[in-house]
């Protein structure tokens, strides 16, 4: 899709003077929010693109790139950039295309019920010794990267997933971020790895772009991060703070691995070549439009709020039916809950920033980027050459290869036929996980338990107190996920410490998560989840063991 040589002056004035403004965009959705006609446009498309050899191409590509876009602060800039070549490949097919996102949050209690994951949209579980999927929009696929086989899923918990992190908890994290260096991994080790992990099959595999899951779920990872932009756009907006995967500091001119685009290219979306927006932040309000006369300009007037479907004792009884992300839903029923102390604790910025606008993204609180006036569509300055945006923690265990030299960035503009003998892949020996010298020190290990109702009984309902549908735990990573993504097992605890002590202040301050009552077995009492449910994640053989021949882990 070529973008319009004009400027937008007032564009111009919030990002620099060589900023392009989209002349046109797309709205991003989720995607049970979909019209027929969208969803049928989507399914075609995305066929067109995996029968093209286009689904095993980004496989190829996130494979060889893997190791130096996680596990460092390139993690949202990279995927952004990755996606947005995904929707303009799938543009080519059809100019209406849009990449949707899945609003996993809401389905955090009983994931495995969501309308998504039905043959109605992608799919579900897969069958036989293989664990093919053979319904949904990637019905019986028949994958080439790394080798021939049958799109794999490998739900967690047999039939059934366990939870994984709730919308309060991401705008808890959405909250407590200050910059960069403690959003990406915030994220990156909840609610990214947690579905990567429940899905299991391809998607737990460096391969995972092979599965559209990884698509849908990979959008509502960067509309996280431009809901954190605006949430404080003063401080959040350009902070990219942190390292790359070699522990060199990032600023705004450095560049993404392939793409060579510098990372301010990725920042605002409208602009350069992000020329999209999400549905709870889906035009720019002060932007100039092209109106021919008064009278059209008059036709332009605010869309109505969505209706919120009724809770029913303080949840909702299908959280398919919300019109508007579970985590904007939540921010206002947090403030009016909790008491002061544990809002301040978890959510220490909700009382001094006025929520995101439904209606539009207001770019007028955003300041210039804290660049020259250089073209930023290309990559002149290397990350080396200019000094740190904004300072930050450091990543941790940023030690990584380099990218594969031989792969050519321009090889992206057409199909590829299954020539992929560039890039080694991981086998059944485990040569692709690190070896004891390279990994970080101690192996990860977690032990679960969907309820602490012995150590909190009074949180539970026990004696008739607290929610009715308590928040259940997520449940936690896996040790090859950490060894496969080179991360510090202490850090992964602490941070899974973080959300398992949430969820206990949560409960015993007796907040009800509208989004709670799909914990299986537990609308009464969880008396009888406390021990079935408990379980040590060490090696997560049966989520790791989806193929004899792949025995790597990774998302």
């Amino acid at each position: 899709m070529k973008l319009s040589s004009a400027f937008v002056a007032l564009a111009a004035c919030v990002v620099g003077a060589n900023a392009q403004a989209c002349s046109s965009y797309v709205v991003r959705k989720e995607i049970r929010s979909l019209t027929p006609t969208e969803w049928s446009r989507t399914a075609r498309v995305v066929n067109l693109l995996q029968q093209s050899g286009w689904f095993a191409w980004y496989a190829y590509l996130h494979t060889a790139n893997f190791e130096i876009i996680h596990g460092c602060e390139i993690f949202f800039p990279f995927h952004r950039r990755f996606l947005r070549d995904f929707e303009k490949v799938g543009q080519q097919y059809d100019p209406q295309f849009f990449l949707p996102y899945w609003d996993e949050m809401r389905d955090y209690a009983n994931p495995a019920a969501s309308t998504v994951l039905s043959p109605n949209y992608i799919g579900t579980n897969g069958k036989g010794n293989d664990h093919c999927v053979q319904d949904g929009n990637v019905a019986n696929w028949k994958m080439t990267y790394p080798n021939s086989h049958c799109l794999r899923r490998q739900y967690n918990n047999g039939s059934k997933i366990n939870s994984w992190y709730s919308p309060e908890y991401v705008q808890s994290m959405l909250s407590r971020s200050a910059n960069m260096a403690q959003l990406r991994p915030a994220i990156e080790y909840s609610i990214h790895g947690s579905v990567h992990l429940a899905l299991g099959g391809d998607m737990i595999m460096d391969w995972s772009p092979n599965d559209f899951a990884f698509w849908l779920h990979h959008a509502n990872m960067d509309r996280l991060w431009f809901v954190w932009q605006m949430q404080n756009p003063a401080q959040n907006f350009w902070n990219i703070a942190g390292v790359d995967a070699k522990g060199n500091p990032l600023n705004l001119r450095s560049t993404l691995p392939y793409f060579n685009d510098q990372i301010v290219s990725t920042m605002q979306l409208g602009y350069v070549d992000m020329c999209f927006f999400y549905d709870n932040g889906s035009t720019v309000t002060n932007r100039k439009r092209s109106l021919p006369n008064k009278r059209d300009e008059k036709k332009c007037i605010p869309r109505p709020a969505a209706v919120i479907p009724p809770l029913n004792n303080g949840v909702f009884d299908n959280v398919n039916d919300l019109p508007i992300p579970s985590d904007t839903y939540v921010k206002d029923t947090i403030v009016a809950s909790l008491p002061s102390d544990i809002l301040n604790k978890w959510f220490p910025t909700y009382t001094n920033l006025p929520a995101t606008g439904q209606n539009g993204t207001d770019y007028s609180n955003v300041p210039p980027a804290p660049l020259d006036d250089a073209d930023y569509s290309s990559s002149s300055v290397s990350a080396e050459s200019s000094s740190v945006y904004a300072s930050g923690s450091s990543s941790e265990d940023s030690e990584y290869s380099d990218v594969d030299d031989s792969i050519d960035s321009e090889s992206s503009d057409f199909p590829i036929n299954g020539d992929y003998s560039a890039i080694a892949v991981p086998t059944d020996d485990g040569s692709g996980i690190l070896n004891e010298n390279e990994s970080t020190e101690g192996d990860y290990s977690q032990s679960y338990q969907m309820f602490d109702v012995d150590e909190n009984p009074d949180a539970y309902g026990i004696d008739g107190s607290g929610p009715k549908y308590p928040m259940p735990n997520p449940f936690p990573m896996s040790a090859q996920w950490v060894k496969m993504h080179h991360l510090s097992p202490d850090v992964v605890r602490e941070h899974y410490s973080q959300a398992t002590e949430f969820v206990t202040d949560m409960n015993s301050a007796g907040y009800q998560s509208p989004f709670a009552k799909g914990v299986t077995d537990n609308s009464s009492s969880p008396d009888n989840s406390s021990g079935s449910a408990s379980a040590s994640v060490e090696d997560d053989a049966s989520s790791a063991d989806v193929a004899s021949n792949t025995d790597t882990v990774a998302a």
